[in-house]
Parts: structure tokens; C-alpha cells; sequence
């Protein structure tokens, strides 16, 4: 800059290397953790790992093995609660 342009305006365009993002993109990241943690809590019919093994159950990631059913949710919509499926028995 000129010596001969105000110290006022000196400076004007320099950008703050200590704030990389926007306040709003911090905010946006804030507030998106705070959904995903809230979705995780308030988790709707799921009712938890404890539930799910007191009930004879395994709590799985994805899908149930063979043999097994879905039986619940121990954290809803990634973490089923699978049982094994009982003998059928037939009458003849």
C-alpha cells in the first residue's frame, strides 16, 4: 500500500488465516451433529442392546444371519435385533 492512503483503509482486503471456514459453515456443522445425535438417541421403537438380549435376541449390524428373523431394532434403522427361528414342528 501507498504511504500516501489513509491507515483507515490500509489492511481492508486482508483475509484472517485463523478462520479458514465461515462462522455459518461452523454453524451448519454444528447443528448437523446435534441432529445426528439427537436421531440416535430418540431412536422411536428401538429399544436397546439390553432389551434385545434379555428376549433371547442378538443385536446384528445390517442384516440377520440365516436362521434368524428380525425381530426389532436395537438402534433403529442400522442395528437390528435378530432371534433365532424356532423349530416348526408338524402334525401328521
Amino acid at each position: 500500500m501507498p504511504p500516501s492512503m489513509p491507515a483507515a483503509r490500509r489492511g481492508f482486503c486482508k483475509f484472517s488465516r485463523a478462520l479458514p471456514l465461515s462462522s455459518r459453515t461452523k454453524a451448519m456443522g454444528i447443528l448437523w451433529f446435534i441432529l445426528i445425535f439427537a436421531s440416535l438417541t430418540s431412536h422411536g421403537d428401538a429399544h436397546g442392546p439390553d432389551s434385545c438380549n434379555h428376549e433371547g435376541g442378538l443385536c446384528r449390524v445390517g442384516n440377520c444371519v440365516s436362521g434368524e428373523y428380525l425381530a426389532k431394532y436395537c438402534f433403529e434403522p442400522i442395528i437390528l435385533c435378530c432371534k433365532t427361528l424356532s423349530p416348526t414342528t408338524t402334525k401328521s
